[in-house]
């Protein structure tokens, strides 16, 4: 994610083979995937056209994640997560039977990683949440940054019995290559 800021300057008068160029180059070259991208990049440039001297436009870009290392990182969770067993003393809460959650597990492992929020519940206790990794919340720096730390949380709490970090980037290159 990218934060713009576009002022306009100056009034320039193009040639109409710099206006083809410019255009062919705006809205053909970037002009997004859908028809509804396309709407509103032209709403965008329709309004930076408007604009007069000295006048300002901010606005975020979003810059899509590799959709493949995404993958990769829920396949580490889930193989982690299958693997885990907790330790527990009761099997029940008020008569219902507790189970592991695979939510509850990637929260955990998110908020053990360092990547959290502290908030406050109802009663005024302070809670740790993890942090969106959302694509529009984290962008992929970042993102393989968490998976740095989540793959070492889980080799030292879930998975000890491999050996190194190596063995375990392996084995999951492996299980994507199913995918």
């Amino acid at each position: 994610m990218a934060a713009f800021t576009i002022t306009k300057r100056v009034e320039i008068t193009l040639t109409p083979q710099v206006k083809e160029a410019l255009y062919f180059y705006l809205f053909d070259v970037l002009g997004g995937v859908t028809e509804e991208d396309h709407k509103q990049w032209k709403r965008l440039w329709a309004k930076i056209n408007r604009l007069e001297a000295g006048e300002i436009i901010n606005f975020e870009a979003i810059f899509p994640r590799n959709a493949k290392f995404h993958r990769k990182f829920f396949a580490l969770l889930n193989f982690a997560f299958e693997a885990w067993e907790p330790e527990r003393s009761h099997k029940s809460y008020k008569g219902r039977p507790i189970t592991k959650n695979f939510e509850r597990f990637r929260k955990d492992v998110i908020v053990y990683a360092g990547y959290y929020e502290q908030t406050f519940d109802l009663k005024g206790n302070m809670k740790l949440e993890p942090l969106s990794m959302s694509f529009a919340k984290m962008d992929q720096p970042e993102f393989e940054l968490l998976y740095n730390a989540v793959a070492t949380v889980i080799l030292e709490n879930v998975l000890s019995n491999y050996k190194d970090r190596n063995e375990l980037d392996a084995v999951i290159e492996q299980i994507i290559g199913f995918l």
